[in-house]
C-alpha cells in the first residue's frame, strides 16, 4: 500500500523524494511532511484527494485487506469500518456545506479541505492544507470532537478508536431499555456477537484512564503558564497522537516550538501514553509489577 501511495504521488506531480516521504507517512497516519505548508503546497493534479483516500486506508482494520485478498469479498462490510464512514460523511458533508455556503471557498475547494481536514484528524494522521481554526468556532469545536476519535482497532491510527465508543453505545442504549422495562431481558450484541463482560469492563477501564489523563495533562499545561485552548487541545492531540491541536500556538498553522520546556516533556509523555494505549505505560508505576 505504501508503494502503491508513493507511485500514485509522483504520477501526480510529487518529485520522487517527497512521494516516497509522504506515502510513509500517509499509511503509517504518520502526517509528517517535507513542506512547512503540509499538503497545502499541492493544489493540483488530485494530490489532497489522493491523500486523502490514502490516510483513509490506513486507518481502517489490516485484517480486512487479508480477509479480502483471501476472497472474502464483504470483508469491508465491517461494523466498524461502515460506522468509522458514516462519521466522516456526516462531518465532511456538513463542515464542506457550511464553507460552500458561506462563501469562504468554492463548490470544490470547499468539500476538498473539509475531506481532507476531517480524515486527517480522524485517522490521527495530522496532515493539513490550510488553517481550520479559522473556519469559525463552531468548526473548531467540532474538530475538537473529532480530535478524540481515532480510526479502527487493527489500523495504524491512534485515538480512543470507532470500536470503543460503540460498546459505550451498546451499554447505553441497554441501559436505557432497562429503565424503560425494568423486567425486560436486552442482550448485548456487537456486530450479530454477544458482547463479553471482559470486553465492556476493558472498554470501560480505558475509557476512565483516558479521560483521567487528559484532565491531569490539562490542568498540568494550564499550570504551565498556556492558556486553556493551547491546554486542552494540546493535551487532545498527544494522548490521540493526532499532531496538530487548536488556537494560533499550536494550530495547523502553528508549531509547539514555542512552548515551554517543561510543557514539552509532558506532552512528550502524553504521546507515549497515548500510543501505547496508557496501560503499557501506566503499569510500570505500580510497585506490584516490579514486585513480580
Amino acid at each position: 500500500m505504501t508503494v502503491v501511495a508513493g507511485v500514485a504521488y509522483w504520477l501526480a506531480g510529487m518529485n520522487p523524494f517527497d512521494a516516497i516521504v509522504h506515502a510513509l507517512t500517509s499509511i503509517a497516519t504518520g502526517g509528517y511532511s517535507t513542506s512547512d505548508q503540509s499538503f497545502g503546497r499541492w493544489e493540483d493534479n488530485g494530490i489532497q484527494w489522493l491523500a486523502t483516500l490514502f490516510m483513509l486506508s490506513g486507518t481502517l482494520p489490516f485484517v480486512l485487506y487479508v480477509r479480502f485478498l483471501a476472497g472474502d469479498r464483504r470483508a469491508f462490510f465491517d461494523r466498524q469500518v461502515k460506522s468509522l464512514l458514516g462519521l466522516l460523511a456526516v462531518s465532511v458533508g456538513g463542515i464542506g456545506t457550511w464553507l460552500a455556503a458561506s462563501g469562504q471557498y468554492g463548490f470544490e475547494q470547499a468539500y476538498r479541505y473539509a475531506a481532507f481536514s476531517v480524515v486527517s484528524v480522524v485517522t490521527t494522521t495530522g496532515y493539513a492544507v490550510t488553517d481550520y481554526g479559522q473556519w469559525g468556532a463552531a468548526i473548531v469545536g467540532v474538530f475538537f470532537l473529532l480530535t478524540f476519535v481515532g480510526g479502527c482497532t487493527g489500523s495504524t491510527s491512534g485515538g480512543i478508536k470507532i470500536f470503543r465508543f460503540e460498546v459505550m453505545a451498546v451499554m447505553l442504549r441497554v441501559h436505557f431499555l432497562r429503565l424503560l422495562y425494568p423486567n425486560g431481558v436486552f442482550p448485548r450484541s456487537y456486530d450479530g456477537k454477544p458482547l463479553s463482560d471482559e470486553v465492556i469492563g476493558s472498554v470501560v477501564a480505558f475509557l476512565t484512564v483516558f479521560l483521567v489523563c487528559y484532565a491531569v495533562i490539562t490542568v498540568v499545561l494550564l499550570g504551565l503558564g498556556l492558556d486553556f485552548l493551547t491546554s486542552a487541545s494540546g493535551a487532545a492531540t498527544a494522548l490521540s497522537n493526532v499532531g496538530p491541536g487548536l488556537g494560533e500556538t499550536i494550530g495547523p498553522a502553528g508549531t509547539f516550538a514555542s512552548l515551554p520546556s517543561a510543557a514539552k516533556w509532558v506532552l512528550s509523555f502524553a504521546m507515549l501514553l497515548g500510543r501505547l494505549e496508557l496501560f503499557t505505560v501506566l503499569i510500570i508505576f505500580l510497585p506490584r509489577f516490579w514486585r513480580g
